[in-house]
């Protein structure tokens, strides 16, 4: 029999994303699951299945919604998914199989951008989805290449209920960042890992760009800035430092120019290299979109997500006290960290 799935979705109301991902939940090829949205207040959503809950919780945060899962899940296996996100029909499917292999506590895959997203917003996927711009993380928003990560968004991500209930779920004083400890404290404790899918596959609207994009880009940097001093293990990496080392040489870098020649060229070579690759993204980007405003405005927000991502990530480094990173829309109402 195959091992049954709970779906956990925190939003703080219904949304018109998750009114437009109920239809998509209700046509995965998948025999055993149940989907539970937990909202703030108790919500009516007509014409739901049987094997969908509508829970209140009460006014707290995304990690604490989805802590309710170890008081109301009944699924062998946990499945986190944003209220802005939909699965493809095979989602369950592919996932579940995967833990066939009993030396995983999770699996996530590929966050994509919808096919009929907006010009903004396919912007920002393209931005998100290029390897300049995203670095080392850049397979969470592509159909990359199967292998083994110790951080994984919980945008699109299993997990073993057994392993969730013994690292005590998600830690709720970090947000965004909350999977990054989730995921920390899983490979810690339980000794296993986590894979990466790329046929498990969700898709995720994005924000638009230029602002909504980079107060987004902004809060990562901030996250992950304040994760490099207090979780090394999965956040010291050099990936996330390269955006603030580029910031910090393309700015202060002409003030070598004094000491010594052998600092100019070099400071003009990397910034040539660095317009060659933005470029050579841009081609790959039209040659795919054909459509050369799209490719002016990924080649602008490329570059802005640089310098935001590495001045905010120094922000999180050194910010004393701990940050507070918590944020709601005002106009939506809505979660806005995800």
């Amino acid at each position: 029999m195959k091992p049954k799935v709970s779906i956990i979705i925190p939003v703080r109301t219904i949304t018109n994303y998750l009114r437009d991902a109920i239809p998509h939940l209700k046509k995965l090829k998948y025999s055993n699951y149940e989907v539970l949205i937990i909202t703030d207040e108790e919500e009516i959503f007509r014409g739901l299945p049987k094997n969908f809950k509508m829970i209140p919780s009460g006014k707290v945060g995304p990690s604490d919604k989805r802590n309710l899962a170890l008081r109301y899940a009944s699924g062998k296996i946990l499945a986190f998914l944003d209220d802005d996100a939909y699965p493809r029909s095979d989602w369950l499917e592919k996932a579940t199989s995967d833990f066939s292999d009993k030396n995983l506590c999770g699996v996530g895959g590929p966050s994509i951008t919808p096919p009929n997203e907006g010009f903004l917003e396919k912007v920002s996927g393209e931005i998100l989805s290029s390897a300049l711009a995203g670095g080392g993380t850049y397979h969470r928003h592509v159909v990359g290449k199967r292998m083994y990560v110790d951080d994984y968004p919980s945008v699109n991500l299993f997990v073993l209920f057994s392993d969730f209930k013994k690292v005590g779920g998600f830690k709720s004083e970090f947000w965004p960042g909350e999977d990054t400890k989730l995921c920390l404290d899983l490979l810690e404790e339980t000794g296993k890992k986590i894979l990466y899918d790329p046929l498990v596959v969700v898709f995720h609207h994005r924000r638009t760009v230029f602002l909504p994009h980079l107060k987004q880009v902004s809060r990562y940097g901030m996250h992950r800035g304040q994760f490099a001093k207090i979780f090394p293990k999965n956040s010291r990496k050099l990936q996330y430092f390269v955006p603030s080392l580029f910031i910090l040489g393309l700015f202060f870098g002409p003030l070598t120019f004094f000491f010594s020649r052998f600092f100019f060229y070099f400071y003009f070579s990397v910034v040539g290299l660095y317009v060659i690759l933005l470029l050579n993204e841009a081609v790959k980007v039209f040659s795919k979109e054909k459509n050369i405003l799209l490719t002016f405005y990924f080649i602008m927000g490329v570059f802005l997500t640089h310098l935001v991502y590495g001045f905010y990530f120094l922000y999180g480094l050194f910010k004393k006290p701990k940050l507070n990173l918590k944020a709601v829309s005002k106009k939506e109402g809505k979660y806005i960290e995800g």
